[in-house]
């Protein structure tokens, strides 16, 4: 599977029950295995044939209002007329599905369960935040937490109330170092966690997949052959 980077604005976001907490925007990357899909969905990275990060194949809005679907009718013909790239396109479009599949998630009529794998959570956070505010992911309580790129996300369901948000994380070590240390100096890795409180996130270079965790307590580290 490729890596495919997200380029988009990170928007530390939340909600409590049915109330919205939006924070600032702040430029960033993140990356996930596979394609995106408007509707913040993560699928085989095969099905993005131009290779700029979004699937390729097609999808129906007819069951949209009238209203949603010339916005999105709109972005097809200045796609057509080349005013925008289709991933351009996709950007403003999948800002439409997430409207509606907001409002499709607190009635009746949903339009599916949400997947609480990390690509897909990172997915939705990146383009579906109104969905997420509308309605926990699951009936079920939850906790999902993750680091991922420098960047931790949180999403958890009490029963009652729910969270979610993502916010940049400070490493004792930047990537660069990290790897330094696993191939001259593994003992410093041994002797003391990378960073204080529970992690787990990963990190690459051209050769290896290299992974970090901890509970709070106890750490491991080890890398891998791509």
């Amino acid at each position: 599977m490729k890596k495919v980077t997200l380029l988009s604005s990170l928007l530390v976001a939340g909600a409590v029950a049915f109330t919205g907490v939006n924070g600032t925007a702040q430029a960033d990357e993140i990356e996930i295995d596979g394609a995106k899909t408007v509707s913040a969905e993560v699928v085989e990275d095969h099905l993005d044939i131009d290779g700029d990060g979004w699937a390729d194949g097609g999808y129906s809005y007819d069951w949209m209002p009238q209203e949603q679907q010339d916005r999105i009718k709109e972005q097809h013909d200045k796609e057509q007329a080349g005013e925008i790239t289709p991933a351009e396109a996709n950007e403003i479009i999948a800002q439409v599905f997430d409207e509606e599949h907001a409002l499709l998630n607190g009635s009746d009529n949903e339009y599916g369960r949400i997947a609480t794998d990390e690509d897909s959570l990172i997915a939705m956070a990146m383009h579906a935040p109104k969905t997420l505010d509308y309605t926990p992911l699951k009936g079920e309580p939850y906790d999902y937490n993750f680091v991922r790129d420098g960047h931790e996300f949180n999403f958890t369901y009490d029963g009652n109330a729910w969270t979610w948000g993502y916010d940049e994380v400070e490493n004792d070590y930047t990537d660069e170092e990290l790897i330094d240390l696993v191939h001259n100096n593994p003992e410093v890795l041994d002797e003391k966690p990378v960073k204080d409180g529970a992690y787990d996130f990963k990190i690459s270079d051209d050769k290896y997949v290299y992974h970090f965790a901890s509970d709070g307590n106890q750490w491991t580290w080890s890398y891998d052959n791509k």
